[in-house]
């Protein structure tokens, strides 16, 4: 009987088809260049759309020239081309601190320091209002420039100044930061609405009528809902994560997901560690101290000490020394939206420059891993192109109408 079964088995391996044809298994080595090749070649021609970038405070702020390469934050002009980014939000973001009569100054500012990159680079990049400029601006080769504010307190509660910035070229709006403003509730301020207050509902009413698209990433779980019985169009949370994942009040949650999703909306991943992994935020807690005090209550409010409160905010976002998370952080929180929203409603929304992120994701040219680690999690080739960035063309076409 063992004689049998011995002879037996020697004839499934010697008429197997790789004996008949002669040739050896697959090593590994050769199945990691197969995905290498065809990550590549799936990055390179798919539209990558990143929804929410901080670039713009490094500009302002520190004069970085984003036509040369840098030591210097997460991305620039050069990085973007070899990290395949087609399309780059780049946020307009007033620090909370310049609320509530200084937000529009600051904003404003921040949509200078984007001009003054369109003017010096017009043959690399080119601002973007809607899905026919960001197909245009592709095939010319150039980067397609978007913006958008985050946080609704930049509008000081005026509509005009909403519509002077949609007027300037602002694509969409984060309803608020991480501070409850006078008419929206944040995820990480203590509420005051409930959600939407009347004025709040009227924003949203009029961003809906001007083609502007509604970010309800940094809002409340009571904004979302309240976000969504008032919206005509899809909505986005241009740059959050998975609560299931990571017990953050900045991450959706699963009813947040599935309501996004039932909208037409996109949610953009965010790649910050402590938005990623439970571990990395738990630790943050512990160590976090009240260092900010000054800098989130200044006593003196003249344009000057915001300027300079700001500067030193931005230079206490870097990386605390924490010990990093794995770079599978971020496809466990894409794998994850993607079975509670569906594959039509999960974008990238990296929420790069100065902020700590997952080991193997140092700047934007590390975006093809994403690609990579998508086909080694058996996606299919389609399904990635919608997460890298068809789901939010969509948004975009539906939203502004081209």
């Amino acid at each position: 009987m063992k004689i049998t079964s011995t002879l037996f088995m020697l004839a499934v391996v010697l008429l197997s088809p790789i004996a008949l044809s002669g040739q050896k298994p697959a090593s590994k080595d050769t199945h990691n260049k197969e995905i290498e090749r065809r990550a590549g070649e799936l990055h390179r021609k798919a539209l990558v759309i990143d929804t929410h970038m901080d670039t713009l405070q490094r500009v302002l702020v520190r004069g970085v020239d984003l036509g040369q390469r840098s030591t210097d934050g997460q991305a620039d002009l050069p990085r973007f081309k070899e990290g395949g980014v087609d399309a780059q939000f780049f946020a307009l973001w007033p620090d909370p601190i310049y609320a509530p009569h200084h937000a529009a100054r600051r904003t404003l500012q921040l949509i200078d320091a984007m001009y003054n990159v369109l003017g010096k680079y017009p043959d690399r990049v080119e601002l973007a209002r809607n899905a026919a400029d960001v197909e245009r601006l592709v095939a010319l080769g150039k980067l397609a420039a978007l913006m958008g504010i985050e946080g609704g307190h930049a509008i000081q509660n005026d509509l005009a100044l909403l519509r002077m910035f949609h007027h300037l070229g602002v694509t969409y709006m984060t309803l608020t930061h991480a501070n409850t403003n006078d008419w929206a509730d944040s995820s990480t301020d203590t509420p005051r609405w409930g959600g939407l207050n009347d004025f709040g509902r009227e924003v949203v009413r009029e961003m809906n009528r001007i083609g502007m698209i509604v970010d309800v990433s940094h809002v409340s779980e009571e904004t979302v809902k309240d976000v969504l019985e008032a919206t005509t169009k899809p909505v986005i949370a241009s740059h959050s994560s998975c609560l299931a994942l990571s017990d953050h009040p900045r991450n959706l949650s699963d009813d947040a997901l599935r309501a996004i999703a039932r909208n037409g909306g996109v949610v953009g991943i965010n790649f910050y560690s402590e938005f990623l992994d439970q571990t990395y935020h738990n630790l943050m807690k512990v160590m976090r101290k009240d260092v900010l005090s000054e800098i989130n209550k200044p006593q003196q409010v003249t344009p000057e000490k915001l300027d300079e409160l700001a500067a030193r905010r931005l230079s206490l976002l870097g990386d605390p020394g924490i010990p990093h998370p794995p770079f599978e952080r971020i496809l466990d929180h894409i794998d994850h939206a993607v079975k509670v929203a569906g594959i039509d409603h999960v974008g990238i929304g990296s929420d790069l420059d100065v902020i700590p992120t997952p080991e193997g994701m140092k700047d934007v040219t590390d975006l093809p891993k994403i690609t990579r680690g998508l086909l080694e999690r058996g996606y299919k080739e389609e399904e990635i192109r919608k997460i890298l960035g068809g789901n939010f063309l969509r948004v975009l076409k539906q939203v502004t109408g081209r």
